[in-house]
Parts: C-alpha cells; structure tokens; sequence
C-alpha cells in the first residue's frame, strides 16, 4: 500500500504540461522521473505479490500506468520520451507487469463472474468496461463481418471482452483461441455463465489452430505472441485457404509505454489499409491489413 499512496501523492497532471507544449525537452523531463520511479518500484512486486492484492488495490497500481499512458503527448513528443536511453531500458519491466496486470485482473474477473447471482451486472461493475464498449464499437463499425459470418480471436484470455460484447451488441459468432488449458476452461465457464456459449467457442490452441478452424475475419490481441509467427502463419493460411480480412490491436504514441508495438517486420507480407487510433480512455490502436500481392 505504501507505493500506491506514493503514487497517488505525486501524481502527474495534465497542467504539468502547461506552457511546455513547444518544449519538448521540458517535456521529457517532467515526465521522466515519473516513468522511472514507476519501474522502480514495480520491479519490487513479484507475480506472487501481485495476487496478493485486493482487486481495488491491483487496479489502483495499474491506474498509476495508466494515467501516464494517456497523457495527452503527442506523436512526437512521446517518442522521445519512450526512445529516450534511460526509459527504454526500463520499458521491459513496465510491459511486463502490464501484461500480468490484466491476467491477474481478469481472473479476478473471471471469479467473480461465476460466483455472482447476476454476473451482466457483475461484469458492469469491471472498471475497464466502458474501455472495452468503445473500442468493440469502433472496430465493428469499421470491419465487415458477414451475415452467419464467424471472427477468430487470437489470445482470448479468461474473459473474452471482446468477444462478449462482440455477440451481446452486434450479434457477431467468434472462436478464441488462448494456449493455456486452464484460462480455456476458466474462458468456457464465464461464457457458459453468461450464457453466450452458442455463440462463442473457446478453443485451447494457437494461431496455428486457425488452419483447422472456422472462420472469416481473424483479429489478433494485443498482448497475443509472438507476433511475428502469428502472422507467418495467418499469411499461409490466407494464401493457401482462403481470403479472409485481419485486424490486429498495438499501441501508439504514449500508451506504448505499456506494451512493446507490433513492428513493421511482425507484419511482413501484409498491407496496412486502414489504421483507427484510440479516443478517450482506450488503449488500443485497431490496424486492418490484407496480404500484399
């Protein structure tokens, strides 16, 4: 408790920025030291340290992150501060702990789904769950997905928002697909629980699984790896299969600070056709790419 009241009693501010807007370098330095001392104490939290907090503390930490990450930078700006020497290198130990932010969180989730009376509102009270309407929304008004058409999902995790909401809202059938068994069966339960199983399958496998799979349009998570064989893969399917669309969620300008972009070289053989950047609070960037003949 002692980092998070830390945090809170050093908190950036938007207003920090007043007056600096034409000075990146005064930028930097104001946001600097609070990136590092992010990392420092984050590398303290062991994995196991992590489960031990309340779902309100762990959440509480994560909007420390989260805060820094929507700072209202600007392209330039924030790459400057996330390719400055003494930031980069801690940049791993800030991914890291966001990507076992959200699996420690979701399980959290996941459980008290299955132990709730009422688990749609339950899922109402997941204080990402406006985040995650949003940017369900954006996407689907921006893809295609046939009538009976069916979206795979690489790296569903134990509770497939997108999913969900994918089916509650727009009607559209999906398969996610997660590597663990024991998040497939967690992922199934909250499914059943929900009542959506006719509508979504959950399927323990990876990207390879897709060659074996019904599908049409596939949409890659953004902490989904490794990227680069995800998309080797999706390349040979598509070619020797099918044609079929494919969506896949990074990160751009200062919400990179919370998980590594995909590259250039991670999409080898695609083209970008269409980019939707986040609004609000949203973390993701929704890129829509076909193969390049």
């Amino acid at each position: 408790m002692h980092d998070i009241n830390y945090f809170h009693e050093h908190e950036l501010k938007e207003h920090d920025f007043l007056g600096c807007c034409k000075d990146c370098r005064t930028s930097l330095n104001i946001i600097k030291p609070h990136i590092l001392a992010f990392a420092e104490r984050i590398r303290k939290y062991t994995r196991k340290m992590l489960e031990e907090l309340s779902p309100d503390e762990l959440y509480r930490l994560y909007q420390i992150l989260d805060d820094l990450a929507h700072l209202d930078a600007g392209e330039h700006l924030a790459g400057l501060i996330l390719e400055e020497e003494e930031i980069l290198s801690v940049l791993p130990v800030i991914r890291s702990y966001y990507s076992t932010f959200f699996n420690i969180h979701e399980e959290h989730l996941a459980k008290q789904l299955l132990g709730s009376d009422n688990p749609w509102e339950t899922l109402k009270t997941f204080p990402l769950y406006a985040r995650y309407e949003a940017l369900v929304k954006g996407q689907v008004e921006a893809m295609s997905v046939a009538p009976g058409g069916r979206l795979a999902f690489i790296g569903c995790g134990p509770v497939p928002m997108s999913l969900i909401f994918m089916s509650r809202s727009y009607g559209i059938r999906s398969v996610g697909l997660d590597g663990s068994a024991e998040t497939v069966e967690l992922s199934k339960k909250v499914i059943a629980c929900l009542g959506l199983e006719n509508d979504i399958e959950i399927v323990h496998g990876d990207d390879a699984s897709l060659q074996d799979l019904d599908w049409d349009v596939a949409l890659v998570a953004a902490l989904a790896e490794p990227k680069a064989r995800i998309f080797r893969n999706l390349r040979k399917i598509i070619r020797e299969q099918r044609s079929a669309p494919v969506i896949y969620r990074t990160y751009t300008g200062m919400r990179a600070v919370l998980y590594e972009p995909v590259k250039s070289a991670n999409i080898e053989g695609f083209k970008i056709v269409k980019k939707i950047f986040p609004t609000g609070r949203v973390n993701n960037t929704t890129v829509f790419v076909k193969l390049d003949e």
